[in-house]
């Protein structure tokens, strides 16, 4: 069950800015509480708005974290696949920018509250895992394999790059949410030095050589 039929019309200004207020508040309180202990009551206490306001607009939990996960990263997803767009340098820079933005939005307080239910909840409810593979990690996948396939039509980078599984890039900067969760309070991460670091070593094996 989705979205409330609410979510499928055009909703006006202030509209948007409740259904948002509601998702933000769900994310607080899955984090607080965890997903299955979570109650819809508490949420829309939360977001400060009727209980039967809220079934307007969500009506049902999983269709809550669906709109959390949808919230969370899809802005992340359209950042990467913009500055692809208007990028007009090396496919080096290109991807190094990608990587950050991937890394950064990784190591947010809101994507390892994220990972969290993700990972409690995913084996009861496969369609959340379903969601998530579907629009975050094909996505997510797809843009970076399109500036591989980019960096071996320029010459950059080796023609066998271009059949690489683009996981291997993506998937080193999932531990950064990890560490959040688990290390945060004992090592905070520089995720820039992060990143530069791991593409260093990618590069290596990336780069056509002189």
């Amino acid at each position: 069950m989705g979205p409330a039929d609410t979510d499928t019309k055009p909703l006006s200004r202030s509209q948007r800015r409740r259904r948002d207020d509601i998702v933000e508040a769900a994310l607080k309180i899955f984090d607080r509480d965890g997903f299955e202990a979570a109650k819809m009551e508490d949420i829309a206490r939360e977001a400060e708005v009727a209980k039967g306001t809220l079934y307007l607009y969500f009506d049902t939990k999983n269709a809550l974290l669906e709109a959390v996960i949808l919230t969370a990263i899809m802005p992340t997803l359209q950042k990467m696949g913009q500055v692809a767009e208007e990028s007009e340098g090396s496919a080096r820079e290109l991807l190094s920018q990608q990587m950050l933005i991937a890394a950064k939005r990784m190591a947010s307080p809101e994507m390892a509250s994220l990972l969290r239910h993700m990972i409690s909840a995913g084996a009861q409810h496969k369609d959340i895992a379903r969601l998530y593979y579907d629009n975050v990690v094909q996505s997510g996948l797809e843009h970076v394999g399109k500036t591989l396939q980019r960096g071996v039509a320029s010459g950059e980078f080796r023609q066998e790059i271009q059949d690489i599984d683009p996981l291997v890039l993506v998937g080193a900067h999932v531990y950064t949410a990890v560490w959040r969760i688990l290390f945060d309070d004992l090592q905070e991460i520089d995720i820039e030095k992060l990143v530069d670091d791991h593409l260093e070593l990618v590069f290596r094996g990336l780069l056509v050589e002189p």
